[in-house]
Order: structure tokens, then sequence, then C-alpha cells
């Protein structure tokens, strides 16, 4: 099992965020909203067990 997220998308705005994580959700995937100035970053993985947070795991970029 990779535990950690390589695929992202970023968007322009929080909303837009927010719905594809609700769609990233109801498929299943663990997913992560962040900001980077004024984009947010929509990070997701797969998950077997269907959207557990268990499945994964987030590290400072440091500890990998």
């Amino acid at each position: 099992m990779n535990w950690l997220t390589k695929d992202e998308i970023v968007v322009q705005n929080f909303s837009s965020a927010t719905r594809l994580a609700e769609e990233l959700l109801k498929n299943g995937y663990v997913v992560m909203i962040s900001r980077e100035g004024n984009l947010f970053v929509v990070n997701y993985i797969w998950s077997e067990h269907g959207a557990d947070r268990h499945d994964v795991a987030f590290n400072s970029r440091e500890e990998i």
C-alpha cells in the first residue's frame, strides 16, 4: 500500500476545492485541501476501504 499521496489538482477558489473533494470522497479517495498563496491544492489518494483516513499518512516533507 502506498501511503503517500502524489496526485494533486490546483484550483483558484475554495468552493471549487470543496466540490472536487466531495466528488473524490464519494468515489473512495482520501482528500486533503491545502493553500499555496492564492491557490488551493487538493491532494488525493484512493483507499480500498472507501475514503478511510487510516489508509494514508500525512508527514512533514523533511521526514520523507
